[in-house]
């Protein structure tokens, strides 16, 4: 429980008074993004999908509140990027969803896990704090392995970084998993 207390200040999660989870987008800079609003099923701690609202943006949320402006241009960053400063000798991770990174970083500390937030999330734009840093990319399973590869491959002709797309997952992965679109933590889970 300490260490799920720790991990939870280190990446500053929030909620909301409905207990829903507020993954916060820090930069480097330390200045607040947005928060991503997500929604879990409590007996499963799974993501709920298919209510409206399952997932919402905080500054969508101040926009209709009239707190910021309509024409808010949103540039995100990594969940997580607030961290790379603070340890600047860590070999990075990267993976698709905020949990994930939760998770793996309990499970595996001596990496700073950071989320794209989604399978589009691997940009140039948030790549460029990675410079001249070791990166390791896991991919969900499913087409992701692919598009990140191929996404990297462009990426790295525009920052210097020693980066490694992982073929783990893909080498591991049942028929099953692959439907499902397995990512990491959920092979942790399983083994828990």
């Amino acid at each position: 429980e300490n260490s799920i207390r720790q991990i939870a200040e280190m990446y500053q999660l929030g909620s909301t008074k409905n207990r829903e989870i507020i993954f916060w987008q820090i930069d480097t800079t330390g200045k607040v993004r947005t928060g991503k609003i997500m929604q879990y099923n409590k007996e499963t701690g799974k993501r709920i999908h298919h209510q409206s609202g399952a997932i919402n943006w905080v500054h969508n949320l101040l926009k209709r509140q009239g707190k910021i402006n309509q024409d808010f241009n949103l540039a995100q960053c990594f969940f997580g990027e607030h961290l790379l400063k603070q340890y600047p000798d860590k070999s990075v991770a990267i993976v698709e969803g905020e949990k994930t990174a939760i998770i793996a970083s309990i499970v595996f500390p001596d990496y700073l896990w950071l989320a794209t937030g989604t399978l589009n999330g691997l940009t140039l734009d948030k790549c460029l704090v990675l410079n001249n840093r070791t990166v390791f990319i896991f991919p969900d399973l499913g087409k992701a392995y692919d598009v990140w590869k191929q996404k990297t491959r462009e990426i790295s002709k525009f920052i210097k970084w020693n980066v490694q797309v992982s073929e783990l997952l893909e080498e591991i992965a049942t028929e099953f998993a692959v439907t499902q679109g397995y990512d990491i933590a959920d092979y942790i889970l399983e083994k828990q």
